[in-house]
């Protein structure tokens, strides 16, 4: 009863954390002529000259390549936003925590919707490539999408949330992450393809990486028109899961003295 009195005092504060995330996004884009473009265009240009690049260095068809780079640079950028963003998130926000009682977790949300709405301006320029790029791909297993950007929002929100937590306390957290993504980005197949890793011996590192299998359920109806492997979803489930009890025993333990570190 609890965790559901916090999460209604989160729908009832709604009109506060809309308002801070939509004007985030003006800000952001303020006096520029493409706007929300740029969340298509930034990732196109870079696929453009990584598909280049990468597509002869490692001997792969550039038509098949380019839109495996595009969606895993669009998810990237979302998720290494969505993180550097939320870790001062409550620091930004010291103003608002210190004056009113809302739940801290607001403060995260409205950190992850302008990154969210970015996503969702890419990923339908990625959908216009698919289906001008291969049409026969849509199919049924489309419908997996449905599932797919709820599955990503409830994962980044607690991760982002316990981001906020740390970087709140630990101010070098947020230069410490940086690296960590960093490490992160070179073991996902973000521009390598997963068979490179097999290939390499290192199919651990798709395994045991939730980035791997978040791409993949977005990725196997998209370009390869087939249903995502069980294995996907169970794994964030659990991964989810394990974010969330986490993200919960933080603002049980710090929602009242969070204010102490800011």
């Amino acid at each position: 009863m609890e965790s559901r009195a916090y999460l209604q005092s989160i729908w009832q504060a709604r009109y506060f954390w809309l308002h801070l995330a939509f004007s985030d996004i003006r800000i952001k884009y303020r006096r520029s002529m493409l706007g929300l473009s740029w969340a298509v265009i930034h990732p196109f240009a870079l696929t453009c000259l990584f598909s280049f690049v990468m597509g002869n260095f490692f001997k792969v068809p550039m038509h098949s390549y380019a839109p495996f780079i595009y969606s895993g640079l669009i998810f990237w950028e979302f998720f290494i936003a969505s993180i550097q963003n939320s870790c001062v998130s409550f620091v930004t926000a010291e103003g608002y925590i210190k004056q009113f009682t809302h739940p801290l977790a607001i403060y995260t949300l409205r950190t992850i919707i302008p990154c969210y709405i970015n996503l969702l301006c890419a990923f339908t320029g990625l959908v216009i490539w698919v289906l001008s790029w291969k049409f026969s791909n849509l199919n049924a297993s489309w419908l997996t999408l449905i599932l797919a950007f709820p599955l990503l929002f409830i994962f980044i929100w607690p991760l982002a949330t316990i981001c906020a937590f740390i970087g709140a306390k630990f101010r070098d957290f947020t230069q410490l992450i940086l690296i960590v993504l960093q490490a992160l980005y070179y073991v996902s197949p973000i521009l390598f393809l997963p068979d490179m890793f097999i290939k390499a011996h290192m199919g651990f590192l798709l395994n045991l990486n939730p980035i791997y299998h978040m791409l993949d359920i977005f990725r196997k109806p998209l370009l390869e028109g087939q249903l995502p492997p069980m294995v996907d979803f169970a794994f964030m489930l659990g991964t989810c899961a394990v974010l969330w009890l986490t993200a919960w025993y933080l603002i049980k333990r710090h929602q009242k003295t969070i204010i102490f570190y800011l």
